[in-house]
């Protein structure tokens, strides 16, 4: 096989082959004398001799008041191979792993505070813009009594926005009741609304669904709120809410 082109099998550049096989070949060069052999600008030279003495393949020595440059043993390149075989065997755990991570691993952040929680309610009003529906599930007297300006926010935001898509569930206690005929007089065309009946506890949250996310805002004493983006996920609960939905009454229970 050519120099070259074992050189490059190395994982040596192009230019840096061109200096180490100029070098082999002269024994010792100057940097002008590289540069010429190599066919390589000055400038270029400098940086690719630098390279190649970080990597130990060059030597330099002081001769008057030149610089002079040599190749080292090419056993060197051996041991550099052995060195980078030696690192992907130490990392071979952890690369196979993340090989057999899932591929729709789902993300996950999470939120925490009055202030934070409000941010990301605006947030998501501003995705309620577009085309997509979007599906809650809630205990309207768990944000009347912690978050109450939340439903302040939300009436205003839905007064702004032309006919967003929107289906709430709402847990059908007395609050919920009162809820539902409070939002008659704002729900536009596309906004539906039904209570849940009573027959099983419901905690203290709202939550949403839409497009490949899942929002859990959690109220009581310690206010945060879970974000989880993952498409399956997001298809499980929206199939969840749709069978919910068929328990729902327009008028509560």
């Amino acid at each position: 096989m050519e120099t070259d082109k074992v050189l490059r099998h190395t994982g040596l550049s192009e230019k840096q082959v061109a200096v180490y096989a100029a070098l082999l070949k002269l024994g010792e060069a100057s940097m002008t004398e590289l540069a010429r052999a190599g066919h390589l600008k000055r400038s270029t030279a400098y940086l690719v001799v630098e390279e190649l003495l970080v990597g130990g393949l060059i030597a330099e020595t002081t001769k008057g008041k030149r610089m002079m440059y040599s190749a080292v043993h090419p056993r060197r390149l051996l041991d550099l191979a052995r060195f980078r075989e030696r690192q992907i065997e130490e990392a071979l755990p952890e690369l196979a792993a993340l090989y057999n991570a899932p591929k729709e691993k789902p993300k996950i952040q999470v939120f925490e505070g009055v202030e934070g929680m409000r941010a990301l309610y605006r947030e998501l009003y501003q995705s309620l813009n577009k085309r997509e529906e979007a599906l809650w599930f809630t205990r309207i007297s768990a944000l009347r009594e912690y978050m109450p300006e939340a439903l302040t926010e939300y009436k205003k935001m839905l007064r702004q926005l032309q006919h967003p898509r929107i289906r709430e569930l709402n847990y059908g206690d007395e609050e919920g009741k009162k809820w539902l005929a409070e939002m008659k007089r704002v729900c536009g065309r596309n906004h539906f609304i039904r209570a849940l009946p009573t027959d099983y506890e419901f905690g203290f949250t709202d939550n949403l669904i839409f497009g490949n996310k899942l929002v859990i805002f959690s109220l009581k004493e310690h206010v945060f709120v879970t974000v989880i983006e993952s498409e399956e996920i997001a298809k499980t609960y929206r199939a969840l809410f749709e069978w919910a939905w068929k328990q729902g009454r327009e008028g509560g229970n």
